[in-house]
C-alpha cells in the first residue's frame, strides 16, 4: 500500500534525518509509532512536509530514507508582524497544494494522511479531489479557548482553515482525546450531514518499568524538579519557575531541569529573561529535546514533576512518566482527575503556592512515596492504552484502504 502524509515536520522527522535512532526519538510518540508500524508491516509511506528543517541529511535507519521526502517545502518561522506574516502562509500554502499534488500524480497514493489543520487541508483537498481515500489526524486542539472567548461564529472567521477542515469529506477524522476537548469542537463545527467518522481516542502508552530503560543520562547531584515540555507559551513554564522562586525564598534551594525543544524564540527569550530576574540562572538548566528513556529516568528520580499548563495537563509526557511511578503534580483544572487521586497517585494543587507546599512536604517526608509511586502504576496499567494496541487500531483504520484487500 502506498501511503502519503502530508503534514508539517514532526520531531520524529527530524530526528531520524540527524541520524538518530528508532530509540533516540525524542517527542510526538503518537506521530511515529503508527508511522513506523505502517512501514514494518510493508506498507510504503512517503512524505510531503512544510518546515524549517534545512541540515545536512544523515539517515542511520534502515526503514527510512531520503527518497521518503517526497517535497520538504523549507519555510522558516518569521518575525515580520502578523499582517505580513499572511502572505508568508498563502505562499507555503500554494507550495504544498503543488507539491502534494506532483507527489499524487507521480505516485498514485492509496491513501493520503493530513496531519494536523494546515498542511492536512491542503492534503484533504487534493485527497477529494483525485477521489483518493484520506483521513485527518489532529493531536489536541487549542480552539476551545477562542470559543470562550469569541464565540463560534467568530472562531469560524479566525480559524476558516480548520473551520472548513471540520466541513470536509474524509473516511476519518481522528484526534487525541488529551483534555483540550476536541469532542466539543466537533460538535460545534461537525457537517450538516455525515461525511466521515469522527474518533475521539486516547492515546498509547509503551509501558516500560524503570529497569528497562536505555538511559544516556546520569542523575543530578542536586535535588530538583523536573519539567518537559515544548517551549511554548501555553505550556506555562513561567509558572514553573515561579515555583522554584518561591521554594527559594523558603530555603528550599532546589535546581529545575527544562526538557523539550525550544520552537518559539521569542517565548524562549522571555524565558531565559525571567530566569535571570528571578536570580535563579545557576539553579535552572534547559536540557533541549531528549529521548524518551531519558527523559522518563530524569521524571523518576526528580522530586516532583508539576503540570501547569493552560489548556489541558493530560499531555504525552504525563502519561509516560506517570505510568512509570515518577510523582506527579497537577494543577486542578479537571484533566488529570481520571488519573490523580490526590495524595494516592500524585497531587493537585491549586496555584504555585500549594506546589511549591507539596514539594516540601515530599523533602520532609510525610508522604510515602514509594507507596504513591506503586498506585501511580498501578492506575496506569487499569486506565491507559498500551501503545501496540492502540496504534495497530489506528494503522488498521488505514489498511481499511488498501486496494488488495477489496
Amino acid at each position: 500500500m502506498k501511503i502519503l502524509y502530508v503534514t508539517g515536520m514532526a520531531d520524529p522527522i527530524k530526528d531520524l534525518l540527524r541520524g538518530k535512532k528508532d530509540d533516540e526519538i525524542t517527542h510526538a510518540f503518537q506521530f511515529f509509532k503508527p508511522w513506523h508500524m505502517l512501514v514494518q508491516r510493508g506498507h510504503q509511506v512517503d512524505f510531503v512536509v512544510a518546515s524549517n528543517f534545512n541540515e545536512q541529511i544523515d539517515i542511520k535507519v534502515d526503514w527510512f530514507s531520503e527518497r521518503n521526502i517526497f517535497a520538504n517545502i523549507y519555510d522558516p518561522p518569521s518575525e515580520l508582524p502578523w499582517y505580513l506574516r499572511v502572505f508568508r502562509r498563502i505562499r507555503r500554502f500554494i507550495k504544498l497544494v503543488y507539491y502534494t499534488n506532483k507527489a499524487i500524480r507521480t505516485n498514485k497514493y492509496d491513501f493520503i494522511y493530513c496531519k494536523a489543520f494546515y498542511e492536512g487541508f491542503a492534503g484533504n483537498i487534493l485527497a477529494n479531489y483525485y477521489g483518493i481515500p484520506c483521513g485527518m489526524r489532529a493531536m489536541g486542539t487549542t480552539l476551545n479557548l477562542d470559543f470562550d472567548k469569541y464565540g463560534v461564529f467568530l472562531t469560524s472567521l479566525k480559524h476558516p482553515i480548520e473551520y472548513i477542515t471540520f466541513k470536509l469529506k474524509k473516511d476519518f477524522f481522528l484526534m487525541t482525546d488529551d483534555g483540550t476537548g476536541g469532542d466539543k469542537v466537533y460538535n460545534y463545527w461537525k457537517p450538516n450531514k455525515k461525511k466521515y467518522d469522527y474518533l475521539f481516542w486516547k492515546t498509547g502508552i509503551e509501558f516500560k518499568e524503570l529497569a528497562d530503560l536505555a538511559v544516556t543520562v546520569k542523575i543530578p547531584s542536586h535535588s530538583y524538579l523536573f519539567f518537559a515540555a515544548r517551549i511554548e507559551d501555553w505550556k506555562r513554564h513561567d509558572r514553573v519557575l515561579k515555583v522554584l522562586r518561591i521554594l527559594h525564598d523558603r530555603g528550599t534551594r532546589l535546581h529545575l531541569y527544562f526538557a523539550g525543544s525550544n520552537q518559539f524564540k521569542g517565548y524562549f527569550e522571555n524565558l531565559s529573561k525571567m530566569v535571570e530576574d528571578l536570580k535563579l540562572t545557576e539553579f535552572v538548566h534547559f536540557m533541549g529535546a531528549i529521548k524518551q528513556d531519558d527523559l522518563r529516568f530524569m521524571a523518576y528520580h526528580a522530586v516532583a514533576n508539576p503540570f501547569m499548563y493552560d489548556i489541558s495537563n493530560l499531555s504525552n509526557v504525563f502519561c509516560e512518566i506517570f505510568s512509570l511511578g515518577a510523582i506527579t503534580i497537577g494543577i486542578n483544572d479537571g484533566t488529570l482527575d481520571e488519573y490523580i487521586e490526590n495524595g494516592k497517585t500524585g497531587f493537585i494543587a491549586n496555584n504555585e503556592n500549594e506546589v511549591a507546599d507539596i514539594v516540601e512536604k515530599i523533602l520532609s517526608g510525610q508522604y510515602e512515596t514509594q507507596s504513591i509511586r506503586n498506585q501511580a502504576i498501578s492506575c496506569s496499567r487499569e486506565k491507559m492504552l498500551g501503545s501496540d494496541v492502540r496504534f495497530k487500531k489506528e494503522v488498521e483504520l488505514i489498511e481499511r484502504h488498501d486496494p488488495q484487500r477489496r
